[in-house]
């Protein structure tokens, strides 16, 4: 993956992905990380040009369908950020649009080569009910904080969160409220969008009020070392930023990061581009990589984006870790008090207990057991979850002894599931998709048959061995080499399907799927089904 994002895109770099492509990887897990890191357009772009005839035909193809829905987001995107646009500027209220559309079209020159997500829009604090305002007349409705909002809860949130969250229930799109960049007031260059400063950029036929580049980099660089640089989408977001500014505003850009305090977090960004994107032109001023600020950042940086197998999820990370990497940035007392604050005054707290405004004060008490309990039902649940990896283990140890129990027609049936399930797994490594369908149309012989009970019993038939086969067997067996399992089960059985082919977007992460139907009827893949956008569909 980082291979494929590494700039300048030249002919060393198109090789080096050749010689890793031919190696054996896990093509399944590699779109996990891919679309873990929301970096999927960027890699199925790189993959295309250099190694399009070695990874496997489904890799690609999920790939493709990933890039395909991603720009229909963006575009979905863009139009709805410009009839939000126009809705705020009739009601008078100024702001600036952060990351998104406009970072995409100033750094990378395309808006569908960045990952789609929510759309971020910067106000000042007195114009925030304002803005509400305008966001719930355009049919958005609020999702966070969940709790009511109290007039003393109100101004708890305002003093120790930065955002509100919004969701258009019928559109899908979603938009973050900020009224300051970071939460901790104390935070360097923290303002509403005044304060901010504003550039312009060409969005269609409109301009878009943005931050100005420069103070937009330092944002990002803030951000990243705030969140532990948990997705590689935003590296890539500051590498390309770092390409757009020549050498002298760059190096000036670092004097303007040490003047307001923040360059072991801009240097620790740099660093990082280093590391893992190609980045070779290390401006003056920036810190050496032995500095122990800047090494702590690239050290926790490091550990995050390798957990959970390098697919990383922040609710797996414990609130420990992230508390302890914020209040690391920074020794100034004020600053430690309000990460204490907003830790004691948890919003998650006014969830589960509802006290009246006079009584807020004792929330500080509340918050400590709170978080304790918290912690508590997460461990039993994860226990839990190991419990039934333990039992799940134990039983499969009888499934040698129940196998040469069944009826031979059903033995032999899971023989014929689990050689489809493992050709076919093999087969989509070296063969294209489309070849395979042509294949198996070609070798489908004799008259269908009739709709009744023997044309159902072979759908069961089918169904239960490709099920039961997938879930006992050693390795896993993704829905793409169900899909076809089933389908050329029953196309031997002269049972007509369709192979379907989807995408959809699952907490902001591409995901693609593939279900076989007989008529209405859902026979493989039917549990996620109705989630996923059809692309394509066979024959």
């Amino acid at each position: 993956m980082l291979a494929c994002l590494l700039r300048p895109a030249d002919a060393a770099g198109g090789e080096r992905i050749c010689e890793l492509a031919a190696r054996s990887i896990r093509w399944d897990h590699f779109l996990e990380v891919v679309r873990s890191h929301q970096v999927g357009v960027l890699v199925s772009q790189r993959l295309e040009a250099e190694a399009a005839e070695i990874i496997p035909r489904e890799t690609l193809a999920a790939l493709r369908g990933d890039a395909v829905q991603n720009a229909r987001l963006c575009f979905q995107n863009f139009s709805e950020l410009v009839r939000l646009s126009r809705l705020f500027r009739a009601t008078g209220i100024e702001y600036r649009v952060l990351k998104g559309a406009p970072l995409a079209i100033f750094a990378y020159g395309d808006l569908t080569l960045r990952g789609a997500g929510d759309i971020d829009l910067l106000v000042d604090a007195e114009e925030v009910a304002g803005a509400d305002n305008v966001l719930c007349a355009a049919g958005y409705l609020r999702t966070e904080p969940a709790a009511q909002l109290t007039p003393r809860r109100m101004r708890s949130y305002l003093a120790y969160q930065k955002d509100f969250s919004y969701e258009h229930p019928e559109q899908g799109t979603a938009v973050d409220l900020h009224w300051r960049l970071f939460r901790n007031r104390r935070l360097p260059l923290n303002s509403g969008a005044r304060r901010a400063g504003i550039a312009w950029v060409q969005a269609g036929s409109q301009e878009a009020p943005v931050l100005p580049w420069r103070r937009a980099f330092l944002y990002l660089c803030i951000h990243g070392a705030l969140d532990g640089w948990l997705r590689i989408k935003w590296l890539a977001d500051i590498r390309a930023l770092l390409d757009k500014f020549p050498p002298t505003e760059l190096d000036s850009t670092m004097q303007e990061a040490a003047e307001h305090g923040i360059l072991p977090e801009v240097s620790a960004a740099v660093l990082l581009c280093e590391q893992k994107l190609g980045f070779n032109r290390r401006p003056v001023g920036c810190l050496d990589p032995g500095d122990p600020a800047v090494a702590r950042i690239v050290r926790f940086a490091n550990r995050l984006m390798a957990t959970n197998d390098f697919c990383p999820v922040r609710e797996l990370v414990p609130t420990t870790a992230w508390f302890i990497n914020e209040f690391s940035l920074r020794s100034s007392f004020k600053y430690r008090v309000q990460i204490i604050g907003r830790s004691v005054f948890r919003p998650r707290v006014w969830e589960r207990v509802s006290l009246p405004d006079w009584l807020f004060p004792l929330y500080a008490l509340l918050g400590p057991i709170e978080w304790v309990g918290f912690r508590i039902q997460r461990k039993k649940a994860k226990a839990f979850a190991s419990r039934n990896r333990s039992a799940k283990t134990m039983s499969k140890r009888g499934l040698v002894s129940r196998f040469f129990g069944l009826a031979p027609a059903d033995a032999a049936l899971l023989l014929e599931a689990a050689l489809s399930l493992t050709f076919f797994r093999i087969a989509l490594r070296f063969i294209a998709f489309q070849r395979l369908a042509a294949w198996m149309g070609r070798h489908s012989s004799g008259p269908g048959l009739p709709p009744g009970e023997e044309m159902r019993r072979a759908i069961r038939r089918v169904e239960w061995a490709v099920e039961a086969v997938a879930r006992h067997a050693p390795f896993t067996f993704v829905c793409f080499p169900q899909s076809l399992a089933a389908y050329f089960m029953l196309r031997r059985r002269h049972v007509a399907s369709k192979l379907f082919y989807g995408v959809a977007r699952e907490n902001q992460v591409l995901k693609a799927h593939t279900w076989i139907k007989v008529g209405e009827r859902t026979v493989v893949g039917g549990e996620a089904e109705s989630r996923f956008t059809v692309l394509a569909v066979f024959p």
